[in-house]
């Protein structure tokens, strides 16, 4: 395996002084610093065959201005749809702001060598967002309460209070099920994201039940079923709910290829979605408008969520802190296509 390259808290530890010490020895800014001191951590440095980024050395404001995005290990992450609005929305606020995008990939032994924050210690980005977090990414909890500038882009946890902009989920949910109620459907599935470990897709399945409750329909936890954001695991959801009540009358589903899913799963049946069983996706990619029969969805605007993560972000490396933590949730519309219609 190889050896974890020393950082300047490495540094830091093994020389015995503050970080701002040893950034003030690394930048030649060290005159009030006595000499056995800054023998201390040049020896450390050596020591530790420490390489100080080119940036942290150069920078006279410390400012790189490039920002990172890091995503999970998913096959194919970059040319998703989904990413790649989210990665959009960022690069194209950054770059009017004259800022540079840096891609990375949350690999295990990236995490494992803590590369993530090495760049922000070297100085080598102004701040990391995070897309695709889950509950599963167990480092972030490093950035909790923290005021290290690291933002979690459309997503957010209950046990780590961390910057983040989200899509408001608990909107679509409601939106969802009133549209259903005002076609006169009772007879109602979901197919819901990873609710285990994104906390976004429970508060879109809580919402909806919650709604639906309101409207005095109650969705048992049987027609509850995973589709896990995937087209092919979503079919099999979708057949499991018809065979647990074959007079269903219409789906929600928590992203618009988890829709798509339940298409083939209806026609597979020779069953026809809009016509025998209403169909709802939430999203509003592309190929939404563009399915047979066009897809009744929520529209989020990603592209929106990853520009207003770069503002929020922007605004907190100039102001080197904010009133509370980053939090906002962007708007969602409800889009009426050919979907969903009254039921028969």
């Amino acid at each position: 395996m190889a050896k974890q390259r020393a950082n300047i808290r490495d540094v830091a530890k093994e020389s015995g002084v503050s970080l701002t010490t040893v950034s003030l020895i690394i930048n030649k800014n060290d005159q009030r610093i006595s000499e056995p001191t800054r023998q201390r951590v040049l020896d450390a440095i050596e020591k530790l065959s420490y390489t100080p980024s080119r940036l942290a050395r150069g920078l006279p404001n410390r400012r790189a201005n490039t920002l990172a995005i890091l995503v999970p290990q998913l096959q194919n992450a970059f040319a998703d749809v989904y990413f790649g609005e989210l990665i959009s929305g960022i690069y194209e606020e950054a770059a009017a702001r004259g800022f540079r995008i840096l891609l990375e990939v949350a690999r295990r032994d990236y995490i494992k060598r803590r590369e993530y924050m090495q760049l922000l210690e070297d100085c080598s980005v102004d701040g990391i967002f995070f897309l695709g977090a889950t509950e599963e990414h167990k480092f972030l909890k490093e950035f909790d309460a923290s005021d290290r500038p690291l933002l979690v882009v459309n997503n957010h946890f209950s046990q780590w209070d961390l910057h983040h902009v989200v899509c408001d989920y608990a909107a679509a949910g409601r939106d969802a099920a009133d549209h259903l109620i005002e076609l006169g459907h009772t007879r109602i599935a979901h197919i819901s994201g990873p609710n285990d470990v994104v906390l976004t897709t429970r508060e879109l399945t809580d919402a909806f039940v919650g709604r639906l409750a309101e409207h005095g329909v109650r969705l048992s936890k049987s027609m509850i079923v995973g589709g896990e954001f995937q087209v092919e695991t979503a079919k099999l959801a979708c057949d499991e709910l018809l065979e647990r009540d074959p007079d269903l009358t219409a789906i929600f589903c928590a992203n618009d290829k988890m829709a798509l899913g339940a298409y083939q799963s209806l026609r597979a049946q020779s069953k026809q979605p809009g016509k025998d069983v209403s169909i709802i996706g939430c999203d509003d990619i592309p190929v939404a408008a563009l399915s047979d029969p066009p897809m009744t969805t929520v529209r989020m605007n990603f592209f929106e969520v990853g520009a207003e993560s770069c503002r929020q972000m922007l605004k907190l490396i100039e102001t080197k802190s904010m009133d509370g933590r980053i939090n906002k949730r962007i708007p969602v519309e409800l889009v009426r296509r050919a979907s969903t219609a009254p039921i028969r």
